[in-house]
């Protein structure tokens, strides 16, 4: 077989299969049963969780550029994740990586980021890291900017206290979104208030009761999509297979 020559080989191209080769072993290893609607598309549109866990139909595949993005976030997550494992070590403190947990109840599943979870006391913390650009990061906490975390967040992370209030029998829980800015790597963390958690249970049992007979949810801004920014083909991966959503009924 002909040896391929150093210089005739482009380094994008390899790491670009690298990732789509980790992506795909990833995916396998995480979502083998696609049955289950994702935690992290917690406040986000039912149709989607229809295409996702009930049709269970394959969407537009993540570009090249994107891939290498999720990587960068998926670097500072590990790094992170490092710093509390060492940190939790040094003063003894029960730390949970990467917790898998289910609400079969709510047919959801997913990963916790980091949680400190006290059983002999009653200081307990979930927290969720959300890398980010410099422009998302001065709509938060530039001048001008509201300090609000998106909804979807929000409701992800209390998905994860639901389950941990539930599992660990607390009765109360708090909870962190921590941004991390990609362009300056300064870092900041949001509470997001314990009342997310009814919401939370709220919306999935909505999204169970649309999806109850396995039939695509009828498009209805609030829920299907949840946001009008989320129905376009940038991106939604679903956009084609569901027909365009609201730029179809408008």
């Amino acid at each position: 077989m002909e040896r391929i020559r150093v210089q005739e080989r482009n380094l994008k191209d390899i790491y670009n299969q690298y990732l789509l080769s980790k992506n795909e072993h990833h995916t396998a290893v995480r979502y083998k049963d696609k049955s289950w609607y994702h935690s992290s598309a917690a406040g986000l549109c039912a149709r989607k969780h229809f295409f996702s866990s009930v049709s269970q139909v394959e969407g537009t595949p993540v570009g090249e550029n994107t891939q290498r993005i999720f990587r960068l976030g998926n670097l500072v997550h590990e790094d992170i994740q490092d710093a509390l494992t060492w940190y939790s070590q040094i003063h003894g403190l029960p730390l949970l990586i990467e917790k898998e947990i289910y609400l079969e109840d709510l047919n959801v599943r997913g990963y916790i980021d980091l949680a400190l979870i006290d059983t002999e006391g009653d200081d307990h913390i979930i927290y969720d890291i959300k890398t980010c650009n410099e422009w998302k990061w001065k709509s938060l906490f530039g001048k001008f900017g509201d300090g609000a975390p998106s909804t979807n967040y929000q409701l992800q992370l209390a998905t994860y206290g639901l389950w941990a209030k539930r599992f660990y029998e607390l009765e109360n829980i708090r909870m962190k979104l921590c941004y991390y800015n990609k362009n300056t790597s300064m870092m900041k963390e949001i509470d997001v208030p314990e009342e997310y958690i009814q919401e939370a249970y709220e919306y999935w049992n909505r999204v169970n009761l649309l999806v109850a007979d396995k039939t695509l949810p009828e498009v209805d801004l609030g829920i299907a999509p949840v946001y009008k920014w989320e129905c376009n083909e940038k991106y939604c991966q679903f956009y084609g297979v569901c027909g365009g959503g609201l730029d179809a009924v408008h």
